[in-house]
């Protein structure tokens, strides 16, 4: 039988699917831990839609894995298992057809995914945002920001307030900066702008702006998220929900930090549909 022949067979029917754990090297499906479970016909109706739809690619990829899609009839009896493979890749029964699926829509299938309650997501979306966005470091560019360039201050949209602090902190000792020095800063920074949520969203379009990976993950992409834990976090993820791609670049970058990336899913998921297939 061919493969795409055994999904609709498969899928009709399926009562429940368990998001499990680890991928091809992940033991006896019986002895998973289960991520998420889904019966609600709604649900599963749309993850049918975003695990069969795309193209086969006619071979499997080498990796094994991270999470197992598992079905399961009205009897509770396994019907059968894809793994899911980085972004946007499934493999459906893999030991028996080979035969991998590239998803019509693999940022709708990570949000889906989030959204049911699988962690460790949006890891996947962050480099596609960061090219389509065109926010990649430049191979001759310096890596972190030279001290003395305000432009450079100007260009992200680092805020006003903290500019002449900043503007003689280059980006790689931004990320050093002592507690007491962050707080003052922050401090500065409230003060300028006392609305919260107004607060969060400069912070986090500031995050999004900065070259990404070595700035935004180890140099002033350091002093953001730490200016940003001064906040609590219901107002960030409310400040992430303005539908600007930078802010939800800089939601993302602040969310794969956080112990629970889905706490931000939700609030960034309709800019993320707009912006990456």
């Amino acid at each position: 039988m061919r493969l795409a022949d055994w999904l609709p067979d498969v899928w009709a029917q399926t009562r429940t699917v368990r998001i499990l754990d680890g991928g091809g090297d992940g033991g006896p499906l019986p002895e998973r831990k289960i991520l998420a479970g889904l019966a609600d016909p709604a649900q599963l109706d749309r993850l049918r839609g975003l695990s069969t739809s795309g193209r086969f690619t006619g071979d499997s990829c080498r990796c094994l894995g991270n999470l197992t899609l598992a079905l399961y009839d009205v009897d509770d009896r396994l019907l059968g298992n894809a793994t899911v493979h980085g972004h946007g890749r499934i493999s459906w029964e893999r030991a028996g057809f080979a035969d991998d699926l590239e998803v019509a829509e693999p940022t709708a299938l990570a949000l889906f995914l989030a959204e049911c309650g699988v962690a460790g997501r949006l890891v996947g979306l962050f480099t596609d945002l960061v090219m389509a966005l065109g926010y990649y470091e430049e191979s001759d560019a310096p890596q972190f920001r030279p001290a003395g360039v305000a432009a450079a201050l100007a260009d992200r949209q680092v805020p006003e307030a903290l500019r002449a602090e900043l503007v003689g902190v280059a980006g790689n000792v931004a990320a050093e900066l002592p507690d007491d020095r962050v707080r003052e800063l922050a401090r500065r920074l409230t003060a300028a702008e006392p609305d919260g949520v107004a607060r969060a969203r400069t912070l986090l379009n500031w995050l999004g702006r900065l070259p990404f990976p070595t700035e935004a993950l180890w140099g002033e992409g350091v002093l953001v998220r730490h200016l940003l834990a001064t906040l609590p976090e219901p107002v960030i993820v409310a400040a992430a929900a303005a539908d600007q791609a930078t802010v939800a670049l800089g939601a993302l970058n602040w969310g794969v930090h956080q112990p629970d990336d889905r706490v931000i899913a939700a609030a960034i998921a309709p800019t993320l549909r707009r912006l990456l297939p």
